[in-house]
């Protein structure tokens, strides 16, 4: 008698891969970036094929997009869900959401230029309806504010809850979910324009060109590489832009990647000048953590896209150069760590670092919208947030 064959089994589909797929996507896309990703890292980091992948999503940058709408999905419910008469519960919620989704702020910010302009522009534009609804909910509950206030105290409040994205510190998800509601709460606590006036001058303006060659491809590649990311820009496109033959620009940088490392340079310099010049002047930690708040906004406002290609373009380096500018931004930022030690002593290391990393990114956040740059007196306003986040509410006095 033959032996009977063994039937073939197969492991069941789990229902909710497609949820598992954006999972992992958004975790490497934040991570890495979404030009060092492959559907292949993607793909095994779920346990299928790429060509299992596929039947969920008709390309990488279709995936992509999906990452982003499936985010502001889950922040504009949480949105809708709560009234507005409860900010307190409200940033409660978002705190929660934020907690458990770190990449939040790279995909919405730095990922989303990988998109076509049209996709880009639409999930721009539920971006804004997030931080309309949370407008909505601060003017009907913080005491004096305005509309524009509101609106950017709501981008400073979004800010804080996305900044973990930016940093790899290790902390316990409770821990971080009761942290950033604290710090959203105290940004929001109350209005920021009571001292606001007309500004005496709009960053943004186009300004003068410089006469050397090599200053306006600088400053055209800054630009380009800010707006559309530095793997979407050709040399072509920053000889245009200067109004020069493509020969031209190699005759100043041998690569692109050389252009672009020239770039962070220029930007890493003024920052680190305007540290020391901190240090130099302070007679106690917290005068000097105020300078150098003082000093980067000041950058910020006017440099936004140098600041954008520093905080989104790093991973675009060669491996070494990547190395030390890493090795740069870690000292930068370990001189806010320890003057935010010596001025608050209560706080641990760790929140120390969280703190100062949302007082950044409320500062690139800010400098990189248009609208916010140019409001009256933005600087002061910001850094009455920035105060906020890094003392808590009410902050001590300058």
């Amino acid at each position: 008698m033959r032996p009977r064959r063994a039937r073939l089994t197969s492991t069941p589909r789990p229902r909710n891969r497609r949820a598992q797929i954006l999972a992992a996507a958004s975790v490497l896309f934040s991570e890495r970036g979404y030009h060092n990703v492959g559907t292949e890292d993607i793909a095994s980091s779920v346990g299928i094929t790429a060509g299992a992948l596929y039947r969920h999503f008709r390309s990488k940058q279709d995936l992509l997009a999906c990452t982003v709408v499936e985010s502001f999905d889950q922040a504009g419910e949480l949105l809708i869900s709560h009234g507005i008469d409860d900010l307190t519960a409200l940033l409660q919620g978002l705190a929660e959401t934020a907690g458990t989704r770190r990449d939040l702020g790279v995909l919405w910010y730095r990922e989303i230029r990988h998109l076509p302009p049209e996709q880009q522009a639409g999930l721009r534009g539920r971006l804004h309806d997030v931080v309309s609804r949370l407008s909505a909910v601060l003017g009907h509950s913080v005491p004096g504010v305005s509309g524009a206030d509101a609106e950017l105290l709501a981008w400073c409040i979004l800010a804080v809850l996305t900044s973990p994205g930016y940093h790899r510190t290790e902390i316990l998800p409770g821990r971080l979910i009761e942290l950033l509601a604290t710090m959203a709460i105290a940004v929001g606590a109350a209005p920021l324009d009571s001292a606001a006036e007309p500004a005496a001058d709009l960053p943004g303006r186009a300004g003068m060109a410089p006469a050397s060659r090599r200053e306006a491809l600088l400053g055209a590649a800054t630009r380009l590489f800010s707006a559309k990311g530095y793997q979407a820009v050709t040399m072509d496109e920053i000889a245009a832009a200067v109004q020069v033959h493509s020969a031209s620009v190699y005759r100043h940088f041998d690569t692109k990647a050389d252009l672009l490392a020239a770039v962070i340079d220029r930007g890493a310099e003024p920052l680190q000048l305007g540290l020391s010049q901190a240090l130099f002047s302070a007679d106690t930690s917290q005068e000097a953590l105020d300078a150098a708040v003082d000093a980067y906004i000041a950058f910020a406002m006017i440099h936004y896209d140098l600041l954008a290609v520093l905080t989104s373009e790093v991973l675009s380096l060669p491996p070494a150069r990547r190395h030390a500018v890493r090795s740069a931004q870690h000292d930068y930022v370990v001189q806010w760590f320890q003057l935010l030690e010596e001025s608050r002593p209560e706080l641990d290391d760790t929140e120390v670092r969280f703190r100062v990393h949302a007082a950044l990114t409320i500062v690139n956040d800010v400098s990189r919208t248009v609208r916010l740059r140019c409001m009256p007196n933005v600087q002061e306003r910001v850094r009455l947030a920035v105060r906020r986040a890094l003392y808590g509410w009410p902050s001590p006095a300058p």
